[in-house]
């Protein structure tokens, strides 16, 4: 029985790609994402998950769904549809996670200043971003690397 080596094909490197890029978003989403604190030497945070975690469940759920698209036969023909989703799923709770933290009206804000014990409360954007966004890019690349591996068929 002779054995494919699949180290150097396009199909298993848009793969690992996509699964690297899963991992940093993962990450990203229980990292801090906001930094805050009152008065005192007293530094509070909350990541995604903490802050908004019925998107972050949904982001979750796209995300396995992009992972299935690549394993199961009848379902990689929504590959790029998936990927795509899962994407736009990172990309915009943490944008409106950070918005949610600074907006007065939200029902996040209430809870920052409560928990800094102050109403004079400085936000800061956390280290979260940076692999969240990092793992949106590497994503997108593996679209691109299956759009030119598709292009070569």
């Amino acid at each position: 029985m002779a054995t494919t080596d699949m180290r150097a094909t396009a199909q298993n490197t848009e793969r690992m790609t996509l699964m690297i890029g899963i991992g940093a978003a993962i990450l990203g989403y229980v990292m801090p994402a906001v930094v805050f604190k009152g008065t005192g030497n007293a530094v509070h945070d909350l990541s995604m998950i903490e802050k908004l975690p019925v998107l972050s469940a949904l982001t979750l759920a796209a995300l396995v769904a992009a992972i299935a698209t690549r394993f199961v036969p009848q379902w990689q023909r929504w590959a790029e549809q998936a990927t795509v989703v899962a994407i736009l799923m990172i990309v915009a709770p943490a944008i409106w996670g950070f918005v949610a933290a600074i907006d007065v009206f939200s029902g996040l804000r209430p809870m920052i200043v409560e928990m800094a014990g102050t109403r004079n409360v400085r936000i800061d954007p956390g280290a979260g971003y940076v692999p969240m966004l990092i793992g949106a890019a590497l994503m997108a690349f593996s679209l691109h690397i299956r759009g030119k591996a598709n292009a070569k068929d």
